[in-house]
């Protein structure tokens, strides 16, 4: 039922961005240039609380789920702000005595003065078809990384682990 109601979500958004989007684009013929410049100022004035991608992830059993959007504001990797919002989705639905596991998220950042990968955040669900909603926020990043596994309930050794998504942060 709630992979219904995240399809009819998602349709929504996409439609709503699709929307906002096609005007913008179709304002953008060479005999309304002026206007299309004042278009896209507007548009990057409110578009300061907008997120720029989105992403889906599962480990590897298809157990854990992430969906998550984010954005980077600034243009260089020593002055800017980077914010994540996601929900983290546990479709094990087997019992802690049967062997059930929670759903784990870990998202990891480079800040730009060092080069070594530092925790930003560690998140885990332990509730068979529910949603957890996390944020994110870090300054000054030069790389960021996201991985979603299954953990045990009273551990957190991974398990089943998705590769490291390294976002595109577009410098």
């Amino acid at each position: 039922m709630k992979n219904i109601i995240r399809a009819a979500i998602a349709v929504v958004a996409t439609t709503g961005l699709v929307l906002t989007v096609a005007p913008a684009a179709f304002a953008a013929t060479p005999a309304s240039a002026s206007s299309a410049s004042a278009v896209s100022s507007v548009s990057s004035v409110s578009s300061a609380r907008d997120f720029d991608d989105s992403f889906e992830q599962e480990s590897r059993n298809g157990l854990a789920t992430l969906e998550a959007e984010y954005s980077v504001r600034g243009d260089e990797e020593d002055d800017n702000t980077f914010r994540l919002r996601g929900e983290l989705y546990d479709g094990d639905r087997r019992t802690f005595r049967q062997g059930g596991r929670c759903a784990y998220v870990e998202v990891q950042v480079v800040p730009s003065d060092d080069e070594d990968w530092d925790v930003a955040k560690r998140d885990r669900l332990c509730s068979y078809d529910d949603t957890k909603r996390f944020r994110v926020t870090a300054h000054d990043v030069s790389e960021v990384r996201v991985k979603t596994c299954q953990v045990k309930f009273r551990s957190w050794s991974t398990h089943r682990c998705s590769r490291w998504e390294e976002l595109d942060l577009g410098f």
